[in-house]
Parts: C-alpha cells; sequence; structure tokens
C-alpha cells in the first residue's frame, strides 16, 4: 500500500513548518546568491569559501525537501495518527535529513575557515586555519559514514523487523550536537582577538569585532537545540515533539550561512548605503577592492580582507 500525505487538521504543526522551510530557504538562498555575485561580478575574485558556502546552501535545499517530506508523513502530527506506511516514508525523510543537515553544517564551518584564510594574512591566525580545516574535513568525512551505516543494512533504520544492526541512535546525535557546539565556538571566536588588537580607528574595530561576533547566534541555537534532542528523546508522542529538534535544526544552519556571508555582502552595503559605510570604515583612493588594511599592532603585518 502505496503511503499518503497526513491530512492538515486544526492540531496539525505542517503549517508552521513548511513556513520556516520556505522563507529561510529562500533567505539563505538570496545572501549566497548576493555573495556569489558580489565576490563574481563585482570583486572579480570568487574563492573556495565561495565555493563550499554555493555548496553548503545546495545541501540545506536538500534539507528543507526531507524535513518538509517528514512533515507530508507525520512530522509535526501526533504519533497515533501515523500509518505503517507513513511511518516507512517518514523514517526514510528523517534518515536523508539527518545526514544532509549534520554535512551542510561542516561545509559551512569549512567555508567560514576557508574564508578566514583569504582574509587574514596573520601568520598565527593562517595555522589556526590550516588545523581547524584537517579536523573539519575529517569530522566531516566520520559523520557522512557514521549516520549513513547507523544501521546496516541501511533499511533496518526504517524496518526494524529486518535483521541486522543499528548503533544507538540518541548516542551518536548527541556526541555530534556537542561536538558541533564546540566547532561553532572555535571557529567564531578565532578572528576576534586578531581584530581585537589591530591598529585600527575604535568604531571601525568595533564595526567589524560586531560583524564577526553575529556568529554567535548559530552557537546559541546550537545550544537550545541540544535541549530539543533531550526533549524529543523522552516523549512519548516523538512525532510531534521532535518538531522543535527539526526546526531549530533547520534554523542553525540556514542562520549559519547568513551570519558567514554577511561580511561578504558590503560592497553592496557599501553601494546601497555609501553615507554609513564611508564614515564607518572611512574613504580610501585604493582601487575598488572593497578590502580593508588592517595592521597587527606587534608585527606590523599588512593583511587585505576583501570580503
Amino acid at each position: 500500500m502505496a503511503s499518503r500525505s497526513m491530512p492538515a487538521d486544526s492540531s496539525s504543526r505542517s503549517v508552521e513548518i513548511r513556513a520556516i522551510l520556505i522563507n529561510f530557504s529562500i533567505l539563505s538562498t538570496i545572501t549566497v546568491a548576493l555573495r556569489l555575485y558580489v565576490r563574481y561580478k563585482v570583486l572579480r575574485s570568487l574563492g573556495w569559501d565561495d565555493r563550499v558556502m554555493a555548496a553548503a546552501q545546495l545541501l540545506v535545499i536538500g534539507s528543507a525537501v526531507a524535513i518538509g517530506l517528514e512533515s507530508n508523513y507525520g512530522l509535526g502530527h501526533h504519533t497515533w495518527e501515523q500509518s505503517k506506511e507513513n511511518y516507512v516514508a517518514y523514517m526514510k525523510a528523517f534518515y536523508a535529513s539527518v545526514i544532509v543537515y549534520n554535512v551542510a553544517m561542516c561545509l559551512v564551518k569549512i567555508g567560514i575557515l576557508l574564508q578566514y584564510r583569504r582574509v587574514f594574512a596573520i601568520p598565527i591566525l593562517q595555522a589556526l586555519t590550516f588545523y581547524g580545516l584537517v579536523t573539519m574535513v575529517a569530522w566531516t568525512i566520520t559523520i557522512a559514514f557514521l549516520n549513513a551505516l547507523i544501521c546496516v543494512p541501511v533499511a533496518k533504520f526504517w524496518n526494524s523487523t529486518m535483521p541486522g544492526h543499528c548503533t544507538d541512535p540518541l548516542t551518536v546525535w548527541y556526541v555530534m550536537a556537542g561536538f558541533n557546539l564546540v566547532t561553532d565556538i572555535t571557529v567564531f571566536c578565532m578572528p576576534l582577538p586578531v581584530i581585537g588588537s589591530l591598529n585600527l580607528p575604535r568604531r571601525q574595530k568595533i564595526m567589524l569585532l560586531a560583524i564577526f561576533s553575529i556568529g554567535f547566534l548559530t552557537c546559541a541555537i546550537s545550544t537550545y537545540r541540544i535541549r530539543t534532542l533531550k526533549a524529543a528523546a523522552s516523549t512519548k508522542d516523538p512525532n510531534w515533539d521532535n518538531v522543535d529538534a527539526a526546526i531549530w535544526s533547520f534554523l542553525e544552519v540556514t542562520l549559519a550561512i547568513i551570519t558567514s556571508c554577511l561580511p561578504t555582502l558590503r560592497p553592496l552595503f557599501s553601494k546601497l548605503m555609501p553615507k554609513f559605510f564611508a564614515s564607518s570604515f572611512g574613504r580610501s583612493n585604493r582601487p575598488p577592492d572593497y578590502g580593508y588594511t588592517l595592521t597587527h599592532s606587534s608585527q606590523n603585518l599588512r593583511s587585505m580582507p576583501r570580503f
């Protein structure tokens, strides 16, 4: 018997889920598109960080599709309303969404680290980002295989009667969520001491610190998301109570993309609000590469953050 979409009713959260998926997919897609426009058309300098962020956005769209399918087949409805056929379709979509979300989050952080390497020529940050990239690439490969093979055979994930073995998914997801939070904090903290030590006018330094600190919003969401995982694991109505975990996971990855792209949009903001950016960053007779000249206070290093 073929699976059918769950009926919409007053007790369903499917409208809430779809609204968030659609709106934040559009926002993050527009942000990445603007980033690519600025880097490719305006600055003529498309980098690997831009390409990786574009790949992450493609996975975000895939995540939205997977969570949307979960909503069609049970997510946001009470568990006892779900048919056996819909349960299988729901678990297949859930399986896909977990893999896509985790790989997307890793790609976002890889993109941010590549962006730091392009922006800051300071040796200590170059070294930190190198080791960060090695760690994140290894972690991406690890969690991709770990999630894909959480059940052997894979079909046991949605058919528990099959012979085989499944690793405890909750333990795996807690470990991944904890590592995700630690790497979020580490990645977003990396440039702050460097920016704080630069010889810059106070207003310009505050502006730069503010721009790079926006990413801590993602850290706050990561922290809250861990709480939603615990709530979803201890409920007797997982289809209903897993909604928050799904929503906050999606918000986490989309907002991570949006906040990491904001610094690259400065050339666009400069055109839209020239007076504000002229007063905040000062005027320059340099060619329009839309970069800053940042001088390290102790080493007199010049770095060119062409966002």
